[in-house]
């Protein structure tokens, strides 16, 4: 029996196959917890610090975020090219499958005032597809917002959220967004060998995904949080990879 509500296209025992597997794989990618504590506010600044740098050469940061009952999966990446071209890669939408390996269709099919419709085709491995239509929404440079208007899954929201580097380095402070005081070791990393202050850029994707019964937010999230480094780190490849002057 193929289940058509939420747009799949492979039978019951192929599904239940395939939710056992991702029981299996989300038990085996479990991280233990950091143990409980308070930080003082030197220490706090000093990890940002830290994870700031680190995102240059380390994998994308990725967590599960709840937000007003949802569950939301989250990675942030450092790219050294400047929002603005991050921007045009990312509204580029017909060739975005040549970025995201797992998208192998966006589209625009529509428009209606500011909100564009766009199909997208993600085939995440195997028989499975999700195919789908979405009302997206741009605030340039620093915005691309969707969510589901027909199609495979329950529940689809996301965003794209661009930063330029120095209004990172300003806002990201766990301690206070209006101290005087900034540390300098933040800002002085951001704005190295940089003639410009948007010569890097903080990008962040958030998405939720529930597709009933069948396939569950944790289930899905759990999917999405192993593969979600390799798309934002694609995008990372072909931004800064063109800008070496490489062919992409």
């Amino acid at each position: 029996m193929v289940l058509k509500s939420i747009g799949l296209v492979f039978s019951r025992p192929s599904l239940l196959i395939y939710v056992l597997l991702c029981c299996a794989l989300q038990q085996a990618n479990a991280q233990p917890g950091l143990p409980p504590g308070r930080s003082s506010q030197a220490s706090q600044v000093n990890q940002a610090n830290q994870q700031v740098a680190k995102m240059v050469t380390e994998q994308p940061q990725v967590r599960v975020e709840k937000r007003d009952n949802h569950t939301y999966v989250v990675g942030s990446v450092l790219i050294n090219a400047p929002r603005e071209r991050v921007w045009s890669t990312l509204v580029d939408y017909d060739r975005s499958p040549e970025i995201f390996t797992n998208l192998s269709l966006c589209k625009v099919i529509g428009n209606e005032g500011e909100v564009k419709l766009v199909r997208q085709v993600v085939k995440p491995g195997g028989p499975i597809k999700f195919d789908y239509v979405v009302n997206l929404i741009e605030t340039k440079p620093s915005l691309i917002k969707w969510k589901r208007r027909s199609g495979s899954f329950k529940e689809v929201m996301g965003a794209w959220e661009l930063e330029s580097v120095a209004k990172a380095a300003l806002t990201k402070d766990p301690v206070s967004k209006d101290s005087a005081n900034k540390d300098s070791t933040t800002k002085d990393f951001l704005n190295k060998d940089s003639a410009s202050k948007d010569l890097a850029t903080l990008v962040t994707y958030s998405i939720h995904l529930d597709g009933g019964l069948a396939l569950p937010p944790w289930l899905l999230a759990s999917q999405v949080k192993g593969y979600l480094p390799t798309v934002l780190n694609g995008l990372k490849v072909k931004l800064e990879s063109s800008k070496q002057g490489l062919k992409s």
